[in-house]
This record gives structure tokens, C-alpha cells and sequence, in this order.
């Protein structure tokens, strides 16, 4: 019976488990996490299972465990399928959003563009209408407001997705921990092979949940753990693996999101790719608002710009130029902070050069101040509560927090930026700028438009504005590579946008010395030697030598002239051109010598202790930099050669496609001048000059002057007698074909034409000097540009020639010819244009004979070979002066006519650092010299051990009274304050004068009794021609009785009141040139007397004198003697010559009026000098001042008859101390000028010497680009800076001209100028691009058209910008420019495409999704009929079982009973 109960009992307990299990199941039908338990039992076959083991029976049953319904596949089935169908729609759910952005119900971008198209059509009709104006602004701003709305909206949506993703993120990292959890449960439990159900029910729906949220792979394990990858498996990156988690970030990668993950020990991170869930879905979608906002951006870049382009192009209602019409600039603030805070921030100012920078200002609570930094950390500024930060103001209000930030980004681009810029309608710019106007005179019918064209090729060359932004100096220049290897073919490069291009200058480098003597191995020993031309210049340390820890210390004390050479000249570095720099380990001398540069001894060699010195050697920097356009216009420079032209002029070097070569603006003149602006090359030697007359000879052979008798007055005009050939250096030629009746303008006018093509220049002019006019009427016939003779005819009284001056000029519209005064008995008559100056029928006064003689530009003595200069002129002459031609070139020319060859010399007053000018109208030579002090003075470079020796010395000869001897002056300027224009012309000024006779003056000695001059009295003084006015200034106020004087309360006698007075005495002297004379009171004997003083010496040897115009009264309040001797003198004083010389016969003269009084010497002679003659009052001796020298004084009392007297001269002055010149030399700032005397003409010639080679100087150019180029083969070292113009619109005016041979070839102008611009192709689609401006034609051109581009403010009622405006509405397919609304339509057909493609991905993954789940549900979830069916199944059982319990304990007890 054991049997039956254990069978029962087995099958009771396993029922109850099974009943249990499917009331389970029927509890939790709804809960979708649950998947269906199952008890299966089986047969117990073991007996000792139960308590009784029979062989026949068996023993019952046992519940195996419970069981979850779970299929692998159909799990990693449905979480792809959840996966994807997340993705799907978190992406259709953020595109649908998007698609309503963009194409709202009413009010669409596309519809604003087409209104503001349409109502900028209203205002073109009706320039003037204000009304239209106004809606055409208001329907600008509409849309505005619409594109920033649809741009707002996308950045609303990403700022949703953002955060959601955010979320996303954070769910997942929160799923991952709890799915750790689970599995650190699960190895916990190793009570049998299986894991408790309900946790691997909660596992599944957690990485159901996970792959909602991403798409993964899962490998399950055994006792239920797994392990998660991200993404497929086998490829993607582990999440988890048993317990360790790998947990997922968010961070912004070029705007966009991307995930990472950071590894189980928080180590590594790494990028992962998330290909579904929501995650995905969201970066997708974020992907797609990126791009759609880029689109949007893009249209609104394209819109802005096209827009502003066009609009900036015209001219508004109020004549202003048209602004822009849109802007993208943005700022955005983002305050950061750690607590809340009131502080607040203000931006105004200039904020658009920031535009893409990042700033940031944080908050010190510690110094309660504010700092500004870069995006780098860079401090750029500390402030309180303001600050201006170049042009940027930052005004903070409120009060900071600890933690406070703001981080401003200053944007452009950006749609959601898009602003309005117009402050109303009138702002509009419906005129255009630019008027292309036929020429009225057009054969054709043809127009021509211009519009903007930006060059998107703007070519490789190298731009050069950033390295020329400052003026260096020769210590720091900037060093190109050799010719050729900084760029093609000697290009150096672009400079855009020119304006002023000031002082380009070309340097030579200097030779150097340099040593590396230990500093430590220094004592009083250690000299430093240096050979100058073969002679060793020594410099001892001595004491200095412990004081030196830096080699710059030494070169202190040799620049400094603190330590000199040791030897009896005791030189400093300066005295030998020789300059000094040095570091810790290395001590510099620079030499101011160069080849062919004799100013200063060449350095050759040198040693300093034990250390010998590395000479480097000079360069001559040879560079030959040449100016061009971009076109090829060559400005400055010397003519190319065709294979340079060949190498240099390509696009490879900066020029444009269509440059075309031109020479004829060429700079040879420092008053030549391209499209307005000036342009100067100078040199140290000057251009190349030739000078020929209308004869095509040489000026110096025949200047084509003749004087002759009337009989034989020359019925035609000489001409050349054969062609005329001029050839520059690089080979080009020119030949010129007279014609009969050419005079010298008409030569060069047609010479000019010519030979500009090969950077040559001519010119012409005369100029006739007619002097020795004697007192008396001077007749004469007068003919220039007149065909008829004009008679001219007036007396000259006392060598004054201003009525004949005047009566000449008064016929100067009929010759041409103006006349000007030139000394006394003189005049100067100048034919502007250069053409012939005819007199004829001379009559002259008294039958006296006049002189005359041609003048050159400079106003020098033209000497012909062909007659002797100058020509005497009696009545009855005629003169014929022809004039000259100059021609002049940057380089060498030939001039051949027939057999006569003249080759160019170089002028150093052309274009040079020297220049001369003749001033007819005050008859005087002006001298101006170019001080360069950024090149020539001493100066070191950034690191203290590279120096430039000073090295400029300005010579200056000026011939003198003995032809013999010239005064030749040199002037080494080597401090800042000598190195000007002014110090130079004062110094060489100073010193032509020292080697002149000095000169002063004294009057009569007075004392107290005789007076003291009253307050303002005057005295005049006259040094030769020129006149000096002399006030007195005596402010001093005294009493005087008896004896004493008494002085503001202070008694004195009248000695010391008199030295009282004198001292607080002043002359205020006023005349040619100031500080000319010094004038004043000196102590002699007992009392004072009136002294003046001639500053440095008089160059025409004249004395200092009273002027004629002082009165006796004048002189006598000064105390000076009136036309009597006495103590009233001149003194002229010669320089100190050899007494002890041979015997010479009139070695000088003083010359008193018109006497003259010759000088003698002779040693052996008591008294050794002589003289021809006596004049009463002039008293001439030779001083003795000691050492066998002495010296020739002239004393000139006041009753000598003519005060105007002068030592001068002769060929014999040579060895006696006497130099004098026919001029006068007056300095002003920083001119001196030298003016002639007594119909003297001097001649003068000098010399720069620099380390500038040239100098080239372009000023108002307006923005042009210019290129560079060195054609020389030396070392490119430069110096210079740039002023750049950049403007909005060009405002020059153009002259387009069809060639008169190509009807396809368009040549352009500067209007104004007429300069030469550029030249181009006109292509088969009937347009050309030149000057950022696309030319468009209409018709057919004719030979020869014109069309003028003129600019104008003023046409307020034309619409002609507004057509060009209105051409945006549709797409340009030649310029791509326009056509806006249709690609806002293309961008919301393309957001239209995203969202039905993303809608059918959603359609397609929630059937999959559907059919997993259904599959899902199908296998492990509870079925309510199955559980019924199975309930009571195992409910009947169950019942079967406890009858089969009840009726085995009947049978027990029946058994029982019966025992």
C-alpha cells in the first residue's frame, strides 16, 4: 500500500506545482515583461526516491523545475526589429517637425522672395515713388523674418534633439548598471543549472529596453548571464561583459552629436557607431536639420552677398552710395555661472573684426575685476566694469559671482543672423553708380553694360602688403631670395590695393668683420686691429676691458668714440666709417666702404685678441626693381628686353591672363605722373640724358644759335640732314624722319610719341639770354608762334630791365615766348614748347653791342663748339636760338644721325637723390639733396650684432672766379640730426662759404654819454645783391643823473649801465636768409660799437656793408660815420696762404664798382704785396699771422664812392688762400639756392653717396595692385612701406576704345588721364572681363567706337541698378548668381524626401516590429484558453489523485480492520 500513497503523494505535489505555475501564468497574462512558466513532471524511476521500492509498480511522478518560454532567435529577432522601429520613429517624429518649419501654411520663404521681388519691380518703375520704397523695405524685412523663423525653428528642433539625446544616453547607462545588477545576481545563485525566472524576466525586458534605445547583440550564456555588444555582433564594442560596464557619452563634434564609450576602468574612449534606436534615429535626424540649416545658411550667404554686391553698386535716393542691404554678423552670449548672479554685459563698437573669434570674460571675486581672454587663454585685458579692446567696448553692469563667465561668439553666416540693413526706402540704391555712355560719335549702334565680376583666379604670386606694413631701416631689411628662386623668374610678388608706395628702396650691404674672442679671455692687453686700406688701426681695451660682460658694451665704447685708435691720429669708428655691434659671444664691425665708394678707407682684414676675423664682404645689391600693373604697365624700373618681357610679364607672377607689356610710363621725370598718381625712381647717379638741337647734333657741337647781319637772315629753317635713330640698352629702336620746317618742340613732340614705347622720354626747350644791355632804348623785332614780327621797343636805365621784361610779356600769348629779368642789363627769354626764339632788325643804344647765349634747364651756359659763347650782338643782327631736345631714359641710349653718335651720359639732377631747379621768376638755382636717414645712419639690427655703418657723404663743386680751382665741398652726416635735407644743405652751405673770404663789420666806439640806440631803431646792412634789415630790441628802462645810472632800483656808473644796456640788448634781423648775419654790440677799448658779421664766409667775396638806403640820421643813432673815413669799416678777410711762395702778379682783385684793382706778391718786395691803384678809402694789406703764413684784409671806410666792394678770385688765387664765385648762396629750410652775380652763370655738379642704390616712390594710386620684380642679378635687400586704399567702389572714370584695326580688341583708359589701363579680347559671347567688372555688349562694334564709363551720384531718379537687382530673381546659368526662391524650394523638396523616405522606413520597421512581437507573444506568452485547458486538466488530476490517496486509505483501514 506504501506504493499507491507514495504514487499519490508524488502526483499530488507535482499537480500543486502545476496548478501554482498556471495560476502564474493567468496572473500575469498582461504583463509583457512575463514570458510563460511551464512544470513538466516525469516518471520517478529511482526508488530511492520513495519509501518503498517494489519491481512491479511504479514510482509516481516529479516536477522537473519551472521552465520559461524562451527562444533565443526569436528574442535577438525582436530587439533588431525594436531597434530599428525606434529609429524610424524618433526620426519621422523630428522630420515631421521639420518639414512644418519649413513650409509653414501661409507665409513660406519662397512666397517673401517673390513679394520682394515684386515690389523692388514697383519701385523701378517710379524711382523717385516713396511709397513703393517703403514696401519694397518692409517686404525685405518680412523676409528677413521669415528665413530667421525657419532658422530659429531647425536650431529649436536640434536644441530638441539634443536634449533628447542627452536622455537617450542617459537611459542607456542606466539600463546597463541594472543589467550589471542582474548579473552579478545571477552568479550568485549556483543552486542548480537554471536562474531564478523572474530575474531573466527582468533581464529581457531591460535589453529590450536597451535595444529601443540602440541596436545591439546579445550572447547568452550559460546560468543565464550574456554578454552585450553595441552595434552587430560580432563587430561591435562590449558593453557588458559579466559584471564590468563599458558606460556610453555625448559630445559635439563639428556641431554635430557623437557617441563614445568609456571603458569598464574609465580609461579609454572610444567613438562607436550607432546604426539604430532611438539614439540613431535622433542622429539622424540631428544629421538632417544639419543639413537643411546649411542649406539655409547657404542661401542666405548667396542671398547677402549677390544682394549687397549689386546694391552697393548703385546710388540711393539721398546720393549716398548704396550700403549693404543685408548682413549675417551675429553675436551670441552665453553667461556661465556657478551661483546666480546680476551681472550683465554690453557689446558695441567694432565688432566685425572679430567676426569668427571666440572670447571669453571671466570674473575674479578675490580681485573683484573682469579679464578678457582669447580663445587660446591669452589674456588681452583686466577691467573693472569697461573696456575698450581695439575698437571692441565691453560695458559689464551688475554685480559678479565667483564662477561668472561669458562667452561671446562672434559669428557670420549664419541664417538665424539674417538682419535688414536699410534704415527705410529711401536707402534703396535703384541708380546706378556706373554710366557706360556711347560716344555720340559711334559708328555703330552698339552698347556695352557693365556689372561686378569677382576674379576667382586670382593667380599664385606671393603678396607682399603683411612684410611692407612699416618703414625698416638698413639694419633689418627685408632679404629676398636670389633672382629667380623667390619666385618665377624674379618676381618678388603682389602689393594689393596701393595707395602710396613710399620710399622702395634697393640697398648694397656692407662688409663685416666679425670675431668670437672668448669674453673671459679679455684684459688690459687685448686690442682690437683693424686694416684699412693696408693700414692697421689699432683700438687697446686697457682698464675698460674688466667693464666688458657683453660683447655690446665694447661696441658701445668704439661707436662712441670712448675708445680710439692708438696712434696719433686717435680716430674713432666714426671718423673711419666703421661701426660696431655684439652679443655674449661675438663682437661686429661694419664698414661703411664699398666698392667704388672711396668716401671711406675699405676694411680688408682684422683681428681681435687671439681671434681672427671672418670677413664678410659687400654687396652691391644690384637688384634693378621694376613697377608694373597688372596689366603689364610698367612704371618704374628700365625697359625690358623681349625675352624678359617673355619671362616676367605671366600670370604666374601676379600680372592678369590679358597683361600686355607697355613701357611709356615709364618713369624717367620726378614730375611723371599714371592715372594721377606721381611716380619717382631715384638714383644715386641720376637718368641717362642726351641732349641734341633740331640739327640732330649733339647741343655741346652745335645748339643750333646764330647771330648775323639782316642781309643774310635765312629764308628756310634748318633741318636735320638725315633720319634721326635712337636706341636704348636692351637693343629697341626708333627712327625718327624729319620734316622741313621742324623746330625743336615739334621734334620732341614727335620724338615723344615714338620712343615712349621703349620707356624713353623727350622733351624740349629754350631759353636766350640777352645781357651786357647797355643803358639806352633797345629796339627789336620779336617772333615766336606769331607768323607777323611784334616790335619791341623800351629804355633801359641804370641796368634795370623790368619795363623790356614787361613790354615782352605782353605779346606772350601771341609768341609763346615770356621774358624774365636776369641782373643787371640782362634778360632771359623762354619758349615754353621749346620751339625757335627769332630777333630780328636789332637796334641797339648808342650803337653800343649787346651779348647773348643759350641756357640750359638748369640754368647754365649751353658752350657749342659751333661758335664761341657767347655771341656779341650788334644793331642791324638777327638772332635765331633754337631750342634743345632732351631726351632721357632710366638707362644707357644711342643717339645717331648720319654719321654723328652721341651716347647718353647720366645726369646726377635727373631723377636722382640731388635736386637743381632753375627759378626764372627770382632768378636763382635751387638745390634740394635727399637725406635718407632710414638707410645711411648707424644702426643695429634686432639682436644688437649686425650693424650699418652711417655711410652717406653729399659733395657739392661749385666753379669758381679761378678756373683752376673749383669750390669742392664733402659733408659725412653720421647723427640723426645731420641726416636731414635741411642739416645737409645747411652744411654744405657752411662749408662753400668757409672756403670763402669772411667778411664784417664795425662801427665807431661810444660810451654812455654819446647814447645808446632808442627801443626798434633800424640799420640796414647789404652783403652784395642781398639786403638785411636790422631793428634793435632794447627793452631796458633807465634813469641817469649825474654819474650814476640807476637800472630797475640799482644804481650803476655809467661804464656798467652801459655793459648793462648791451647785454639786454637784441637785433631782430629779417632778409633773404635767417641767421645769415649776426649783428650786435662788442666791448671796445672803453665803450661798445655796433659789430655785424657775415655767418661762415661770402662766396662772391663781397663785404658786409651799410646798404644805401640808411639815412645819416640812421647811421649817426648807431654812431656810425655817413660818407666819411673814420672808424666805420668793411672788413674782407681771405684764408691764410704761404708768404714765403714764389712771386705771382695779380693773384686776386678787389673790385670797388667798376674798378677793378689787381694784386701782387711777391716775397722779396718790402712790402711783398703791391697793387695796380689806390681807391680813397679802401685799404688792402696782407696780415701776417705767424708761422710764414698771412692773410690779404680789405678795410673799407665810409667815404670810399662805392661801398660795393669785393675781394676776388683770379686763375692765379690758387696758393692764396682766395676762392670766390660770380653767385651768392642763400639757404632756406631745406633749400640753399645760388644765385648769380654780375651776369656771371656758375656751373656746379654733385654726388650722392648711399647705401640706396634707388628709391621709388608711387603716391595716390587709389588701390591699384602693384607687381615687383628684380631684373639685376645682385642681392634683393629692400626697404619700404605701403598705404593701401581699398574702396567699395572704384570711382574711376573709363574710356573703352575699339581698336581702329579689330573690331575685337578693346583698349581701356583712365578717363581722366588718359593713361593706358589695359587691353582685352572681346570673346565669342560678345562680353570681357576687365577691372572686377564683366563688359557685356549688345550688337556689333564698328572700328574705333568709344564708350566712356563715368560715375555720378546723381541720376536719383534711375533705375538702372534695380534691373541688375532684379535679375536675381531668376538663376544666372553664366554667373550662378540669383534664382533664390527655387533653391528654398529644392531645400524644401529635399526635407519633403527625407520625411516621406523616413515615414515609409517607419511603415516598413513596425510591420517587422509587429511580426517579431507576434512571434514573441506566440511562443513565450500566456494564453488564457491554454491555461483553462491546462487548469482543468490538472485540476481533474489532481482530484484523480486524492481519490487514488482516498481509497488506498480505505483499503489501509479495511486491511487494518481485518487484522
Amino acid at each position: 500500500m506504501s506504493d499507491i500513497y507514495g504514487i499519490a503523494k508524488s502526483g499530488l505535489k507535482a499537480y500543486k506545482e502545476g496548478l501554482a505555475t498556471t495560476g502564474q501564468n493567468i496572473a500575469n497574462v498582461g504583463n509583457e515583461a512575463y514570458a510563460r512558466r511551464e512544470a513538466p513532471i516525469s516518471e520517478v524511476t529511482s526508488g530511492k526516491d520513495v519509501l518503498q521500492v517494489s519491481n512491479t509498480a511504479g514510482f509516481g511522478v516529479r516536477v522537473d523545475g519551472i521552465t520559461r518560454a524562451f527562444d533565443q532567435f526569436i528574442d535577438t529577432q525582436l530587439q533588431s526589429a525594436a531597434s530599428n522601429f525606434s529609429f524610424s520613429t524618433s526620426q519621422a517624429t523630428v522630420l515631421n517637425q521639420l518639414e512644418t518649419v519649413v513650409r509653414p501654411a501661409e507665409g513660406s520663404v519662397s512666397q517673401k522672395i517673390q513679394e520682394l521681388f515684386s515690389s523692388l519691380n514697383s519701385v523701378a518703375q517710379d524711382p523717385s515713388d516713396l511709397a513703393s520704397r517703403h514696401v519694397a523695405a518692409d517686404a525685405s524685412m518680412a523676409l528677413v523674418n521669415s528665413i530667421t523663423t525657419v532658422a530659429n525653428g531647425i536650431s529649436d528642433l536640434r536644441t530638441f534633439v539634443s536634449q533628447d539625446l542627452e536622455s537617450n544616453v542617459g537611459q542607456v547607462n542606466i539600463v546597463l548598471d541594472q543589467l550589471a545588477n542582474i548579473q552579478n545576481q545571477l552568479l550568485g545563485i549556483s543552486s542548480n543549472n537554471r536562474g531564478p525566472n523572474e530575474l531573466l524576466d527582468k533581464r529581457d525586458a531591460l535589453l529590450n529596453d536597451l535595444s529601443e534605445l540602440m541596436d545591439i547583440s546579445v550572447d547568452y550564456k550559460s546560468n543565464g548571464l550574456l554578454e552585450v555588444n553595441a552595434g552587430t555582433f560580432g563587430q561591435g564594442q562590449s558593453l557588458i561583459s559579466g559584471v564590468q560596464v563599458s558606460k556610453l557619452e555625448i559630445q559635439q563634434v563639428d556641431e554635430t552629436s557623437k557617441i563614445f564609450m568609456r571603458s569598464a576602468n574609465g580609461d579609454g574612449l572610444s567613438k562607436i557607431q550607432v546604426k539604430a534606436g532611438k539614439i540613431a534615429g535622433n542622429m539622424a535626424s540631428d544629421f538632417t536639420l544639419l543639413e537643411t540649416k546649411s542649406a539655409l545658411d547657404q542661401l542666405s550667404q548667396k542671398l547677402v552677398s549677390e544682394f549687397n554686391e549689386a546694391h552697393t553698386f548703385g546710388v540711393d535716393l539721398n546720393g549716398e552710395l548704396g550700403g549693404e542691404f543685408f548682413s549675417l554678423d551675429g553675436i551670441k552670449v552665453e553667461k556661465q555661472n556657478l551661483v546666480p548672479s546680476s551681472s550683465q554685459i554690453n557689446l558695441s563698437g567694432n565688432t566685425e573684426k572679430f567676426l569668427g573669434q571666440k572670447l571669453e570674460i571671466d570674473f575674479s571675486a578675490a580681485e573683484e575685476t573682469w579679464t578678457l581672454k582669447n580663445d587660446r587663454g591669452d589674456e588681452l585685458g583686466k577691467f573693472v566694469d569697461f573696456l575698450d579692446y581695439e575698437g571692441l567696448q565691453v560695458n559689464i553692469s551688475g554685480a559678479g559671482a565667483l564662477g561668472d563667465k561669458f562667452v561671446i561668439n562672434f559669428t557670420e553666416g549664419l541664417s538665424e543672423n539674417l538682419s535688414f540693413q536699410l534704415e527705410d526706402g529711401r536707402q534703396i540704391a535703384a541708380s546706378a553708380y556706373y554710366l557706360v555712355e556711347r560716344d555720340p560719335l559711334n559708328t555703330s549702334s552698339a552698347r556695352v553694360s557693365i556689372s561686378r565680376f569677382d576674379d576667382a583666379d586670382p593667380g599664385v604670386a606671393p603678396v607682399l602688403n603683411e612684410i611692407f606694413e612699416a618703414q625698416r631701416n638698413s639694419a633689418n631689411p627685408i632679404d629676398f631670395l636670389s633672382n629667380g628662386a623667390q619666385s618665377t623668374n624674379g618676381a618678388l610678388g603682389v602689393i594689393n590695393n596701393v595707395d602710396d608706395l613710399n620710399n622702395l628702396t634697393s640697398i648694397k650691404t656692407q662688409s663685416k668683420l666679425q670675431f668670437s674672442e672668448s669674453l673671459s679671455s679679455l684684459d688690459t692687453s687685448t686690442q682690437l686691429v683693424i686694416k684699412l686700406d693696408n693700414v692697421d688701426r689699432v683700438f687697446k681695451l686697457g682698464d675698460l676691458s674688466s667693464s666688458i660682460d657683453n660683447y655690446k658694451v665694447l661696441a658701445d665704447y668704439l661707436n662712441t668714440g670712448v675708445i680710439r685708435s692708438d696712434d696719433a691720429d686717435a680716430l674713432s669708428f666714426a671718423d673711419l666709417g666703421l661701426f660696431a655691434g655684439g652679443n655674449v659671444s661675438t663682437l661686429s664691425v661694419t664698414s661703411a666702404s664699398l666698392p667704388n665708394f672711396s668716401s671711406y678707407p675699405a676694411m680688408e682684414s682684422g683681428t681681435f685678441g687671439s681671434s681672427t676675423g671672418i670677413l664678410i664682404p659687400a654687396q652691391p645689391g644690384d637688384a634693378e626693381i621694376q613697377i608694373f600693373t597688372r596689366e603689364g604697365v610698367q612704371l618704374a624700373g628700365r625697359p625690358l628686353s623681349e625675352a624678359e618681357i617673355t619671362s616676367y610679364i605671366s600670370f604666374e607672377n601676379g600680372f592678369s591672363r590679358n597683361a600686355e607689356y607697355r613701357s611709356d610710363y615709364l618713369s624717367n621725370d620726378l614730375s611723371d605722373t599714371y592715372i594721377g598718381a606721381s611716380v619717382s625712381r631715384k638714383t644715386t647717379d641720376g637718368n641717362h640724358l642726351a641732349s641734341i638741337s633740331s640739327l640732330g647734333l649733339a647741343s655741346s657741337a652745335d645748339s643750333n644759335l646764330s647771330v648775323a647781319a639782316m642781309a643774310g637772315f635765312p629764308v628756310t629753317r634748318p633741318i636735320m640732314s638725315e633720319e634721326l635713330t635712337i636706341t636704348n640698352d636692351v637693343g629697341q629702336s626708333y627712327t625718327f624722319q624729319p620734316e622741313a620746317g621742324m623746330m625743336a618742340g615739334n621734334i620732341a613732340e614727335s620724338l615723344e610719341k615714338g620712343i615712349s614705347q621703349l620707356g624713353l622720354s623727350a622733351s624740349a626747350s629754350n631759353r636766350l639770354e640777352m645781357f651786357n644791355i647797355a643803358d639806352g632804348t633797345l629796339t627789336f623785332d620779336l617772333l615766336g608762334d606769331n607768323s607777323s614780327a611784334v616790335s619791341i621797343s623800351d629804355t633801359v636805365t641804370s641796368g634795370e630791365t623790368d619795363d623790356l621784361v614787361s613790354q615782352i610779356n605782353t605779346f606772350s600769348d601771341v609768341t609763346g615766348i615770356k621774358a624774365y629779368t636776369s641782373g643787371q642789363g640782362a634778360i632771359i627769354l623762354q619758349k615754353l614748347d621749346g620751339n625757335d626764339i627769332i630777333i630780328k632788325n636789332v637796334v641797339t643804344a648808342s650803337a653800343s653791342t649787346l651779348s647773348t647765349r643759350q641756357i640750359d634747364e638748369f640754368g647754365e651756359v649751353i658752350t657749342t663748339a659751333a661758335q664761341g659763347i657767347p655771341v656779341t650782338v650788334s644793331s642791324g643782327n638777327y638772332i635765331v636760338s633754337g631750342g634743345q631736345i632732351k631726351i632721357t631714359s632710366p638707362s644707357e641710349i644711342q643717339v645717331t644721325c648720319g654719321v654723328n653718335n652721341l651716347t647718353s651720359q647720366k645726369s646726377e639732377f635727373l631723377s636722382s637723390f640731388i635736386e637743381k631747379q632753375f627759378d626764372l621768376e627770382n632768378e636763382k638755382i635751387d638745390y634740394k639733396f635727399d637725406a635718407l636717414p632710414y638707410v645711411d645712419l648707424n644702426s643695429n639690427d634686432e639682436t644688437g650684432l649686425i650693424g650699418v655703418a652711417a655711410s652717406s657723404s653729399y659733395s657739392f663743386v661749385l666753379s669758381s672766379d679761378n678756373e683752376n680751382q673749383s669750390n669742392s665741398v664733402t659733408v659725412k652726416p653720421n647723427s640723426p640730426g645731420e641726416l636731414t635735407s635741411e642739416a645737409v644743405a645747411g652744411a654744405l652751405a657752411s662749408e662753400l662759404r668757409k672756403a670763402s673770404p669772411q667778411s664784417n663789420f664795425v662801427g665807431n666806439v661810444f660810451d654812455f654819454q654819446d647814447g645808446f640806440p632808442a627801443d626798434q631803431s633800424t640799420i640796414e646792412f647789404q652783403l652784395g645783391e642781398q639786403k638785411y634789415f636790422a631793428v634793435l630790441n632794447n627793452k631796458l628802462s633807465y634813469t641817469s643823473e649825474g654819474s650814476d645810472v640807476t637800472i630797475d632800483g640799482e644804481i650803476f656808473s655809467q661804464a656798467d649801465a652801459l655793459k648793462q644796456i648791451v647785454n639786454a640788448s637784441s637785433f631782430t634781423i629779417s632778409g633773404p636768409e635767417s641767421d645769415r648775419l649776426t649783428v650786435g654790440f662788442e666791448a671796445s677799448g672803453d665803450g661798445f660799437r655796433l659789430f655785424a658779421a657775415a655767418k661762415d664766409g661770402v662766396v662772391s667775396g663781397h663785404g658786409i656793408r651799410l646798404a644805401d638806403s640808411n639815412s645819416a640820421a640812421q647811421k649817426s643813432i648807431f654812431h656810425l660815420d655817413h660818407n666819411t673815413s673814420g672808424d666805420t669799416v668793411t672788413r674782407i678777410i681771405g684764408g691764410e696762404f704761404d708768404i714765403t711762395q714764389a712771386a705771382q702778379g695779380n693773384f686776386a682783385q678787389v673790385v670797388a664798382g667798376s674798378t677793378i684793382i689787381d694784386l701782387s706778391f711777391d716775397p722779396a718786395t718790402d712790402p711783398k704785396l703791391t697793387q695796380s691803384s689806390d681807391v680813397a678809402g679802401i685799404l688792402i694789406s696782407l696780415e701776417d699771422t705767424g708761422n710764414n703764413n698771412g692773410r690779404i684784409v680789405v678795410t673799407v671806410d665810409q667815404s670810399t664812392a662805392d661801398l660795393d666792394v669785393g675781394l676776388k678770385a683770379t686763375d692765379n688765387s690758387t696758393t692764396f688762400g682766395i676762392l670766390t664765385s660770380s653767385s651768392q648762396i642763400t639757404l632756406e629750410s631745406d633749400v640753399f639756392s645760388v644765385i648769380n652775380h654780375d651776369n656771371g652763370r656758375v656751373t656746379s655738379t654733385a654726388t650722392v653717396e648711399s647705401l640706396a642704390n634707388e628709391v621709388i616712390s608711387v603716391d595716390g594710386l587709389a588701390g591699384e595692385d602693384l607687381i615687383i620684380v628684380a631684373a639685376g642679378t645682385g642681392k634683393i635687400s629692400l626697404l619700404g612701406d605701403v598705404k593701401t586704399k581699398v574702396n567699395d567702389l572704384d570711382p574711376r572714370e573709363l574710356t573703352a576704345i575699339v581698336s581702329a584695326t579689330d573690331p575685337k580688341q578693346m583698349e581701356i583708359f583712365d578717363m581722366k588721364s588718359g593713361d593706358f589701363l589695359g587691353s582685352r579680347k572681346i570673346t565669342d559671347t560678345n562680353d570681357f572681363l576687365f577691372r572686377d567688372f564683366k563688359w557685356e555688349l549688345t550688337g556689333n562694334l564698328a572700328n574705333s567706337d568709344i564708350f566712356n564709363v563715368r560715375t555720378t551720384t546723381e541720376r536719383l531718379d534711375d533705375a538702372s541698378n534695380l534691373v541688375q537687382l532684379m535679375k536675381l530673381s531668376d538663376l544666372s546659368s553664366a554667373t550662378g548668381k540669383g534664382g533664390y526662391s527655387q533653391q528654398y524650394n529644392d531645400l524644401v523638396m529635399d526635407v519633403g524626401f527625407n520625411v516621406r523616405s523616413s515615414e515609409q522606413g517607419l511603415e516598413n520597421a513596425k510591420l517587422i516590429y509587429d511580426v517579431a512581437a507576434d512571434r514573441k507573444s506566440s511562443f513565450s506568452g500566456v494564453d488564457l484558453d491554454t491555461e483553462a485547458t491546462r487548469l482543468l486538466e490538472q485540476q481533474q488530476a489532481y482530484q484523480a489523485l486524492a481519490k487514488v490517496l482516498s481509497t488506498a486509505k480505505e483499503m489501509v483501514d479495511t486491511l487494518l480492520r481485518s487484522m
